[in-house]
């Protein structure tokens, strides 16, 4: 996988029905933007999953072809290069390998300050290269995929390219803006159940205001958002191989009962409780597991260490 290894995290080589995960840090100057890089590969034959609610992507699929389905029956095609809106709820994917893709994660600080979309207008949906970027940028995306197929780009310069994309189009985020969204993430980051009186408090906007941004920048409204943070939070930690018992207590108290706890899963992220289980074979385990998240800590310091992100 050319010379990437040796600086990100592969998950193994994608057999038949297999994937593989490779995720690379962003670079420096791009990281308060993105989770990560990464390079996802699929086998031959078919694979058929659900990816969870996740913040929004810069995809260039170079080999293969896949499937998303969205409301009212909706079923988008990839191409050689496309934005997925940030996921309000999980969603139906299908792939036809052999497939490989490379990706750019934003974050939604990087969504704002990429894409200037609001997220309530478009989520859940696969975007065009020329509705999110320039004339000259967004000719530069789309013929990445063909440059990599005939061997002019290897691994390592196409995800170069794409970051040098991200950085040409990057536009300089209103301080109001980076506090809403910087504001809303620690909140969101501080418990399975953040007060919303607290939000309310920590922004000098009123509640109106408060609600139409976070839905702006979020896609949904503070209520809907701890729903859909709850339920991926919960999932991220039972991925994991290892719980303490405190954060097993914390995820049980989080949820009215197990019922509740596998609707809200199922919802967000697709998963059951006995499907996120480490040992299987699923785009969604590397997902919601901490190098997905790159940068961005979405769950506390506290959790952070569970999640093997703080060595403290």
């Amino acid at each position: 996988m050319s010379d990437i290894g040796a600086n990100g995290d592969s998950v193994g080589e994608a057999g038949k029905g297999q994937h593989a995960f490779t995720f690379i840090a962003a670079p420096e100057d791009l990281a308060p933007y993105l989770n990560s890089l990464y390079i996802w590969r699929c086998g031959e034959g078919d694979l058929v999953d659900v990816l969870p609610a996740y913040s929004g992507q810069m995809t260039a699929f170079v080999e293969g072809v896949g499937r998303m389905k969205f409301d009212h029956g909706e079923v988008a095609e990839t191409r050689d290069a496309f934005f997925l809106a940030p996921l309000c709820q999980a969603r139906d994917f299908h792939i036809r390998g052999p497939a490989t893709m490379f990706g750019v994660s934003l974050n939604f600080r990087g969504w704002a300050a990429m894409t200037g979309l609001a997220v309530n207008e478009c989520h859940d949906s696969f975007l065009d290269a020329d509705r999110v970027l320039d004339t000259d940028a967004a000719q530069q995306f789309e013929g990445l995929a063909q440059r990599w197929r005939d061997g002019e780009l290897d691994d390592t310069s196409i995800l170069d390219e794409m970051a040098a994309i991200v950085r040409h189009s990057i536009k300089e985020l209103p301080e109001a803006h980076l506090q809403v969204i910087d504001r809303t993430l620690q909140w969101l980051s501080a418990s399975f159940r953040p007060d919303l009186e607290e939000l309310y408090d920590s922004l000098p906007y009123s509640k109106r205001q408060v609600q139409r941004l976070v839905s702006q920048f979020f896609g949904q409204s503070p209520v809907r958002l701890v729903r859909r943070y709850r339920a991926v939070r919960a999932a991220t930690l039972l991925s994991l191989p290892e719980l303490s018992d405190e954060v097993e207590a914390d995820i049980r108290e989080a949820f009215y009962d197990q019922a509740h706890l596998i609707k809200e899963l199922r919802f967000f992220t697709g998963r059951t409780p006995k499907r996120l289980m480490p040992e299987g074979n699923s785009p969604v385990h590397d997902m919601l597991g901490p190098q997905g998240y790159g940068s961005v800590d979405l769950f506390g310091s506290g959790e952070a260490r569970q999640l093997g992100k703080d060595p403290a």
